[in-house]
């Protein structure tokens, strides 16, 4: 089969598949998949489609933010109003007064230094945190924010997870 075809169409489509680095059989293959799968003519401009493609999707935009603030202005708005006038209407509950014996015990304590309980270096539970905490690393994501990741086996954190009493996931 032959095409008679302008040499300077000719010249154009061998430039243009250049470009593309597309065998030319290939980008004739491909153009009339691409005209029926966007229903398009050859003849027709694109201009007017992708403006009236915009106005519409901006007048769906526009549309779903008038519903937002519709909803806003007839629920939210109300809702927040009776509540404040709710509690509004509240009297201030007036703060208990300690004792000042007790009051003045809990400066004193305070004043101090805090009191810590003192645990035995030998304590299985802490030697279980220190393993545990060995194991965490900080994993930064190129999507995303941070986030901390145990490595440790499963059969591991089932084992703690019975010893400590914690059933949940």
């Amino acid at each position: 089969m032959t095409f008679k075809i302008k040499t300077s169409v000719a010249k154009r489509f061998r430039k243009f598949n250049k470009d593309l680095g597309l065998r030319q059989s290939a980008s004739l293959d491909l153009m009339p998949d691409f005209f029926e799968t966007n229903r398009l003519s050859p003849t027709q401009h694109l201009g007017p489609n992708m403006k009236s493609l915009e106005n519409h999707l901006e007048k769906r935009i526009n549309a779903s933010i008038a519903i937002v603030r519709a909803i806003e202005s007839t629920q939210t708005k109300p809702t927040q109003a009776m509540l404040a006038a709710l509690f509004e209407s509240l009297p201030e509950k007036a703060k208990r007064k300690l004792p000042p014996s007790f009051e003045q015990a809990l400066q004193n304590t305070l004043a101090h230094k805090p009191i810590t309980p003192q645990l035995p270096e030998s304590l299985p539970e802490k030697k279980d945190l220190r393993e545990v905490l060995k194991n965490i690393e900080m994993v930064k994501p190129t999507f995303g924010k941070p986030y901390l990741k145990v490595n440790m086996e499963y059969d591991e954190l089932k084992s703690l997870k019975y010893k400590y009493h914690v059933y949940h996931d």
